[in-house]
């Protein structure tokens, strides 16, 4: 029997998927709801549920910080995201936080019943391999992990720390070495279960001794505790072949006790990361420590990026690019300066055109995943889709000259309106009327004239009806019509919404002034 939790702050959606899992899917046995991320989260860390359904848009807390938030959790509960179109980027956030599945709303009700099913299927088939597996060795091996976890992100007493590894028979005073392996690239096919089970086959190939815990990140990087040296290479391809993902290993060869356990996984990362900047399989951190001290200014170089795409430049755009990810510049520089430099490149310029220019026109949720560097197996792959925006960017900006100069047409369009207001006139028409692409009429019609197209042309009827109302003795349904409405009450309503009266209390004031 199964327990689910469903999050929507809309209580018509909630009631919604309840009423089609009840009717739907055998062997539910509970289902609860909460309408924001709080409630969630206090049910979530009271109470046992296999499958959280949840909207990423919730008061108080929301969506993807409560996937954030649970991920240490014991029972973590597949995970299915409901949500907007124009909320994809952060459902592409929560599915690297665990989300199992994304429905769009409205919820269709066929795919939500596939998913639930599948998902049910999963856990079936994960309690049953877990059955197969030693339950003391996992929960130890979950302690530790979530030890290590907490002392290496969060703020606890080392003296608690101390205690809880002894509890767990680990002497905290040996000396040991840290390896840490990064794995960058989509991790979207591994599922919780296949994780713990490759992090055991990893373990058997390991000295006597050594300790292995999943580190808490978006890519589930593994690091390991060892007293001795082993084959490293060996370890490393065998777990790029249990995970078919590319590893990149750091080793921190400096011995600390267990009481240093952050300080090892800060060098074993940063050696880590460095095999990752510069495309190596194994870096020692005594090798890069004296890097860590070589800041450069980043600014200059993306501002210089950003002026030649804008310019159009598009070969000597991506000839820059290339220099800026040169082999030979990344040899000297520390790895925080250099993923600052690949979040700024996203933030001020890939982000920033997103923001600038038509969906229609360039495709934003392509070049979303240039938010990260470990979105991409290699700095090369990175380099590459950066320069398929580089690309797409220039020609849009090319292709886009000549239409920036485009005063005679609005102005066109602008007449065309006047003369037309009457009539049932839409963008698509005036756009037509011009020769001008739809969505590149949008924007730069707004752009000239200061208001989108429906309240331009809105204001001119307005206009022609304040005149009529001063004018003539006609109705106000009657005047409705001659400027273009066919409902009097919606045009009552934008008159209102225009002036601040009723056309009628507008006809009446301008009697009194002329009295």
């Amino acid at each position: 029997m199964r327990k689910v939790l469903i999050v929507d702050d809309e209580k018509l959606i909630r009631k919604g998927i309840r009423t089609i899992l009840e009717r739907n899917v055998a062997d539910l046995d509970e289902i609860k709801e909460a309408s924001n991320g709080k409630e969630a989260l206090d049910l979530l860390f009271s109470e046992k549920f296999d499958i959280l359904i949840i909207d990423i848009r919730l008061p108080q807390i929301d969506g993807i910080s409560v996937l954030k938030k649970i991920q240490n959790l014991t029972h973590k509960p597949k995970i299915i995201v409901i949500s907007g179109y124009d909320e994809f980027s952060y459902a592409k956030e929560c599915m690297q936080y665990g989300a199992r599945g994304y429905i769009l709303k409205p919820v269709d009700k066929k795919e939500l019943i596939e998913i639930v099913e599948k998902l049910k299927n999963e856990l079936q088939e994960e309690e049953n391999n877990l059955r197969l597996l030693s339950l003391q060795k996992i929960m130890r091996a979950k302690m530790f992990e979530a030890e290590i976890n907490n002392i290496i992100f969060s703020e606890i007493d080392i003296d608690r720390f101390r205690e809880r590894l002894k509890d767990m028979a680990i002497p905290v005073d040996e000396k040991i070495m840290a390896v840490y392996l990064l794995l960058p690239g989509d991790n979207s096919e591994q599922n919780d279960f296949s994780a713990e089970e490759d992090k055991l086959k990893l373990s058997k190939i390991l000295p006597e001794g050594s300790y292995v815990s999943t580190i808490y990140n978006q890519r589930k990087d593994i690091l390991i505790f060892t007293k001795m040296h082993f084959c490293y290479e060996d370890v490393k391809k065998s777990y790029e072949s249990l995970t078919e993902r590319k590893v990149y290993m750091g080793i921190c060869d400096l011995q600390e006790n267990f009481e240093n356990v952050k300080l090892l996984y800060e060098r074993a990362y940063k050696a880590a990361l460095y095999c990752f900047i510069l495309n190596k399989d194994i870096e020692f951190w005594s090798q890069i420590s004296w890097r860590e001290k070589e800041e450069f200014s980043q600014s200059d170089r993306i501002e210089k990026l950003k002026e030649l795409i804008l310019a159009g430049k598009q070969k000597e755009a991506i000839i820059f690019l290339e220099s800026i990810f040169d082999h030979h510049f990344f040899n000297k520089y520390s790895a925080d300066s250099i993923l600052a430099l690949s979040e700024k490149l996203y933030t001020q310029i890939v982000d920033w055109f997103c923001h600038h220019v038509p969906k229609k026109v360039l495709d934003i949720h392509e070049y979303q995943v240039l938010a990260s560097i470990f979105n991409f197996t290699t700095i090369s792959d990175y380099v590459n889709h950066f320069k398929k925006f580089v690309v797409e960017a220039t020609e849009m900006i090319s292709s886009l000259k000549g239409i920036l100069n485009v005063k005679d047409e609005i102005d066109k369009a602008i007449k065309f309106i006047n003369q037309n207001y009457h009539r049932d006139i839409n963008m698509a028409m005036v756009a037509n009327h011009v020769s001008l692409n739809y969505y590149y009429f949008s924007t730069i019609f707004k752009e000239k004239t200061g208001l989108s197209f429906l309240d331009y042309l809105n204001k001119v009827r307005i206009e022609k009806a304040k005149e009529l109302l001063v004018n003539t003795d006609l109705k106000v349904w009657e005047i409705a019509e001659k400027v273009g409405y066919k409902n009097p009450k919606h045009f009552a309503r934008i008159f209102k919404d225009i002036t601040g009266l009723t056309p009628n209390e507008y006809r009446d004031a301008q009697k009194r002034l002329r009295e």
